[in-house]
């Protein structure tokens, strides 16, 4: 999973990477301190994984990940060129969700310029180029598709459509739903890669003051308290260093019920639909994101191809399961272990022990 943060300048992006990822990636008042993408790998906490790795004394623990990047902030007509422009939406354009990072704090060191003073004008700025580069990709993809129509080409008509809807909408101002696609339209679409379609979790970054928890409600009148994950960025960051004893307390006179790193990962999941499930052996003990709902061949197919194309069953538990009984055979013995068919959907927190031939 590849997460962009994004944001207009000097919203606290960096400061924000830095506390999820636990870099040191550069800070500055100024607009496009970050000329190229800071890239940091996160991993996600994990309840059950050091737990399983005992089970066979795995030689190597790998969590789930993932990936983050922060971009130079975008300004009013980045579609056009202007700041970093189209550069800024190239970084993005590959990310499964868009972080949107929102100034929840005051202070007077903040930079001059053509920055937002409330979190709706930062939205309604950032969604506006969002749409405004979209609309210039479908319109080039239009001319190519026009020539085609023209040559008979019917594949190119149902694209056309869907392109002219698509321009329709987004000219409205309206973010184009996923209608009922057909292979066709779903292939199109996804090779537009469009951004303002991306799901987006807006990341409050919020300071212990009255006008930032104002700020904050604002956010969250404006986009559903689901959406938004409140982040104390500079403040977490300063007390990265501490003992972890000390860091408790203090988080615990600041307000901080649970770490913005933690809240964020589990709602960047929920965003994209994620559960994990586990494979184990002597050599490694892993943890894997998989999309609700899919089956066993497609989770085999994460782990390695192979075992998708020669499956033949696959022995499952739950990992709380297996925990309490100790070992598989354990396990296999007691009759908590079972023995699933490629048809089988996987279930959050399943470990899976696949069998296959090729």
């Amino acid at each position: 999973m590849q997460v962009g943060i994004i944001g207009l300048p000097n919203v606290g992006k960096s400061t924000i990477f830095n506390d999820l990822a636990r870099a040191n990636a550069e800070v500055a008042n100024y607009p496009f301190c970050t000329i190229e993408p800071n890239t940091g790998i996160i991993d996600v906490p994990d309840a059950y994984l050091e737990k399983l790795s005992k089970i066979y004394e795995s030689k190597k623990v790998t969590p789930a990940t993932i990936k983050i990047l922060d971009v130079a902030g975008l300004v009013k007509g980045a579609n056009k060129g202007e700041g970093l422009g189209n550069k800024f939406l190239s970084h993005i354009r590959n990310a499964d969700i868009l972080a949107h990072v929102v100034r929840c704090f005051s202070g007077e060191d903040i930079s001059a310029g053509e920055e937002s003073q409330t979190p709706i004008e930062d939205i309604e700025i950032i969604n506006t180029e969002l749409m405004l580069s979209d609309i210039e990709i479908i319109s080039r993809r239009k001319e190519k598709l026009n020539s085609l129509v023209k040559s008979g080409d019917k594949e190119a008509k149902i694209q056309l459509e869907l392109a002219n809807y698509l321009l329709g909408r987004l000219n409205e101002g309206i973010v184009p739903e996923k209608k009922s696609l057909n292979r066709t339209e779903s292939d199109f679409l996804k090779d537009l890669n469009l951004l303002s379609m991306k799901p987006v979790l807006y990341v409050a970054n919020v300071d212990d003051s009255g006008q930032g928890q104002k700020l904050y409600n604002e956010l969250v009148e404006k986009v559903g308290k689901e959406n938004v994950v409140k982040i104390y960025a500079e403040l977490e960051c300063e007390i990265l260093d501490l003992p972890e004893e000390e860091r408790g307390e203090y988080k615990k006179e600041l307000g901080i019920e649970e770490e913005g790193l933690d809240v964020f990962i589990k709602s960047c999941y929920k965003l994209l639909n994620l559960i994990t499930f586990y494979t184990l052996n002597e050599n490694e003990a892993r943890a894997w994101a998989l999309e609700k709902g899919q089956d066993i061949i497609q989770a085999a197919n994460k782990v390695h191809s192979d075992m998708a194309k020669g499956f033949i069953k696959a022995e499952v538990i739950n990992s709380e399961e297996l925990i309490k009984e100790g070992s598989f055979a354990q396990a296999r013995e007691n009759g908590n272990l079972r023995l699933e068919g490629k048809n089988y959907i996987v279930q959050d927190n399943d470990v899976i022990q696949i069998r296959f031939s090729v």
